[in-house]
This record gives C-alpha cells, sequence and structure tokens, in this order.
C-alpha cells in the first residue's frame, strides 16, 4: 500500500488550474465584491448596510440565487464584504422587510418564493388563481386512500360521526417550488371513482363534472392563521411551527349538497389575500 499524504485544504478563491470551474466561480464572486466597494465610493451618503443590501438586492433579482436557495452564511458574507456581522445583519432586515428573503432558524437565510395574490372574493381552486397569474403550477398527488372523517370535515359534509370519506393529498408547486399542501375530503358515495383516478391527468373539478355530473355552484370557505406541524412542515419544506394560511372550504352542488370539503396549509411567506372594494356613495361605506 502507497503512503497517503495529507493535504491542506485550499481557500475557494486560490487558484487551482485542476479545479477551472470553482476557480471561475470564486473570480465572479470576487469582481462583483469589488464592484460592490468601487459602488460604494461613488455614494457614501447610504448607510453601509444600505449599500450592501443594494448589492444582494440586485444579484438576487438577476437570478444568482432562485428561489428557495440558500444564501451564503453570513460570517462568509460579512467577510466578502468587509463588514462586521451586525452590518450584515442589518442589511438582511432590509431584504426581509422586502420579502426577499427568509430567515428559518437553524437552517440559514433563504431567496424567498414570490407570493401568491388570492382573491377571495372569487370561486376559483387555488391552482386556477396561480395559473390565471402566469405561474408555471405542477401538482403532486401524495395520497389518495379511505379514511374516517375527523369532526370538522364529517360535519361541513354534513356526514354523521366516525363517516368513511375519501382523502386526496396534493402538493401544488410554482416553479418546482412547494406553494400549498392540500387534503380534499369527499363522502364514500364518490370515493369509487375518486381512487381509480388519474390526477395526474385531470383535475378534481373535471372528475367531478365529467364523471360524475356534479357541478359545484357555489362554496363557503373560512381563513385562518396557524403554525404548521411537523408533516406539513416537511412537505412544503419549511420548519415545523413556521406561521401559515390555513384555508377550510366546502363545496356544494346546484342542488345545494356539500360535495367537496378541502383543507389547504399555505406557508405564510408566498400568500398574499386580496379584495376588490367600491365605494358605496349612497351609504357612504365600502361594499
Amino acid at each position: 500500500m502507497g503512503s497517503v499524504v495529507a493535504v491542506a485544504p485550499k481557500s475557494p478563491f486560490s487558484r487551482d488550474p485542476d479545479r477551472s470551474g470553482a476557480g471561475a466561480v470564486a473570480t465572479h464572486w470576487r469582481l462583483r465584491v469589488l464592484e460592490h466597494r468601487q459602488g460604494s465610493r461613488v455614494n457614501r451618503r447610504l448607510p453601509r448596510y444600505h449599500r450592501i443590501a443594494d448589492a444582494l438586492r440586485q444579484r438576487i433579482r438577476e437570478g444568482e440565487w432562485v428561489p428557495g436557495a440558500p444564501l451564503p452564511n453570513q460570517r462568509r458574507l460579512a467577510r466578502d464584504f468587509g463588514v462586521t456581522l451586525m452590518t450584515l445583519r442589518q442589511a438582511l432586515e432590509l431584504l426581509e422587510r422586502d420579502d426577499l428573503i427568509t430567515r428559518r432558524h437553524g437552517l440559514g437565510t433563504f431567496v424567498a418564493a414570490p407570493s401568491i395574490d388570492y382573491e377571495i372574493t372569487k370561486l376559483r381552486r387555488f391552482a386556477t388563481d396561480l395559473s390565471a397569474q402566469g405561474e408555471a403550477v405542477s401538482t403532486r398527488v401524495l395520497a389518495v386512500r379511505p379514511a374516517v372523517a375527523d369532526h370538522r370535515a364529517g360535519t361541513a359534509l354534513g356526514l354523521g360521526p366516525r363517516a368513511r370519506v375519501v382523502v386526496l393529498e396534493r402538493l401544488r408547486l410554482v416553479g418546482g417550488h412547494p406553494m400549498s399542501l392540500q387534503r380534499s375530503f369527499l363522502p364514500a358515495r364518490l370515493g369509487e371513482e375518486v381512487l381509480h383516478a388519474d390526477f395526474a391527468e385531470t383535475t378534481l373539478s373535471q372528475l367531478l363534472e365529467f364523471k360524475l355530473g356534479i357541478v359545484v355552484v357555489r362554496a363557503r370557505e373560512a381563513v385562518s392563521a396557524v403554525r404548521l406541524g411537523g408533516r406539513e412542515a416537511r412537505e412544503l419544506a419549511c420548519a415545523p411551527g413556521a406561521p401559515a394560511f390555513e384555508s377550510e372550504r366546502v363545496s356544494f352542488d346546484a342542488a345545494g349538497r356539500p360535495v367537496v370539503f378541502d383543507r389547504a396549509f399555505i406557508p405564510g411567506d408566498r400568500f398574499r389575500i386580496t379584495r376588490d372594494l367600491h365605494y358605496d356613495a349612497a351609504n357612504g361605506a365600502h361594499a
């Protein structure tokens, strides 16, 4: 057996002809920091942490770090910009205030996914809202299974205690990043078609309308602020206990019968409720 020679680890900024890719990345990084330092000489009226925030903001907008990607750790950023950790953290606070980054305790700092406007007064599915805004939406089916309805699902569907239902669980992704976790509960009488449907090719609403002749004409929805449980957080790539919205919606057919009870979890930094308001001059109030 030959002898083993210990080699000291090289700095990521060192030049190495055998690591041209890593060298190019390091060179690009140094150039960006130099650009920042040169630019800072031009405008010294802004506090230093503002200039650092502007430099990081530009790199995020140029796509150097995509939504969901981690930023370099704080010590490295502080060293590269030649500032203290306190100054660097002030810069990150500005980016967090602008919803460009999110900090996850124990995990690091990540580029925030863009928030989605949700018009709560319109009867549309969440995925439809995303598509209408030009987002690249995909669906991952996690489970289709028979189950016993929990209290809220059973009550919403007008079922008795411990009634059987079919649960369809799906993960909605935008640009490949998890956006919402949705569980749909349907009465067992509709279950056979649901259990055998291919939801990679069809939506639940299409199945109801074209296979079962059920058209949803109205719905009632409630949105609450919650903290994600362990399983929901894992599916949505969040830390357990992260703030989120929980939407509960019951949909009705033309005869007024409840057909589907949906429960969806959406991380708080990826969702924004909007509503169009119109001024009622006669009553002097908003309608």
